[in-house]
């Protein structure tokens, strides 16, 4: 009989956790349930440039720039949504930028810290210091699709469903269920509460002729995506409210434009608005269960809490989790 495996969610993460399990077990039956539309999502929206915020991540997020270089090379990024830029990071901090290049400096291309001359040759107001470097983006609008066209091709199905229980998806025949929830990872677990919202706003904006990433201090930054450039952000833990205010685009413009005038009155495109899911650590494990109604014995692995490094990570800690899939399956 074929192992039937379930997995929560179709953001970046579940749609990496589903195609790295089936090449990995190719004879599997692999179901995706998500609660809404994929444009609703918290992975619709970012720009996706890699970086890694912490650096007991740093070996999951070389495997993901493997993954980006592979699809540079060999697939159109109109396809995939993944491109190469290079950009800038300021803060007046060294040591939160000794610790960017401690957690990614020797995966991404051409890193340095820049000296005095380019500092105020470059920026307006520059911070008393400044990383450069190269990397990939992937637009999540673009990147993620591309993924559910892959795993369409490997005959993955996708069902709309609000699961509120892991035990009624096992009891519907699944042997393993891998729960890439984000947000609400936790509590679909029900033994986790260190989940927590952290509101994210951006407003895609019309510049072509921006074509560099640029942050002050992670919350201030621009990134361009194909035909647009996304100025952000904001990082607001426990918020859990998703309308963006006036004093949302007034603190998001004002900090941006003090940092590049040159961006003054842009013309808004779109706004997006989501909850990334907030953990202190990525959960990457494995739970022998067994369902209340009728006693079927199943495993879930929990795969969530990616924080703001979804896209960055989400590659490379998908390899582990389908280690564990496979574990439980006896492969």
């Amino acid at each position: 009989m074929l192992p039937k495996i379930a997995v929560i969610g179709e953001g970046v993460i579940g749609s990496t956790s589903a195609l790295q399990i089936a090449k990995a077990i190719p004879n599997s039956k692999i179901t995706i349930f998500h609660d809404k539309p994929f444009e609703n999502s918290c992975s619709a929206g970012p720009a996706g440039l890699f970086r890694i915020d912490y650096e007991e991540n740093t070996e999951y997020g070389r495997a993901s720039f493997a993954w980006f270089s592979h699809l540079y090379r060999t697939t159109k990024g109109a396809e995939t949504g993944v491109k190469l830029v290079s950009g800038h990071i300021q803060s007046d901090n060294l040591e939160s930028l000794k610790q960017q290049q401690r957690a990614y400096g020797d995966i991404v291309y051409n890193f340095r810290f820049l000296d005095d001359r380019e500092r105020l040759d470059i920026f307006p107001s520059p911070s008393k210091h400044c990383i450069h470097y190269t990397a990939y983006a992937s637009e999540g609008n673009k990147y993620v699709p591309y993924l559910k066209r892959l795993l369409l091709e490997q005959k993955v199905e996708f069902q709309q469903k609000n699961v509120e229980n892991l035990d009624t998806i096992a009891d519907a025949g699944y042997d393993v269920i891998v729960n890439c929830a984000g947000l609400y990872g936790g509590k679909l677990a029900g033994d986790d509460d260190q989940c927590y919202p952290i509101r994210g706003v951006i407003l895609e904006v019309d510049a072509p002729w921006h074509k560099h990433f640029n942050y002050r201090d992670f919350t201030t930054f621009t990134i361009p995506k194909e035909n647009s450039v996304v100025i952000g952000s904001t990082k607001q833990d426990n918020r859990w409210d998703l309308e963006i205010t006036d004093e949302d685009r007034n603190d998001i413009l004002s900090r941006y434009i003090e940092l590049h005038p040159g961006m003054r009155e842009p013309k808004i495109l779109k706004e997006w608005s989501a909850l990334r899911p907030g953990r202190k650590h990525v959960r990457i494990e494995s739970q022998q269960r067994k369902t209340t109604e009728t006693g079927k014995e199943y495993t879930v692995v929990h795969h969530y809490g990616h924080g703001s490094n979804g896209f960055t990570l989400g590659w490379g800690t998908a390899i582990e989790a389908t280690k564990l899939v496979k574990k439980a399956l006896g492969l």
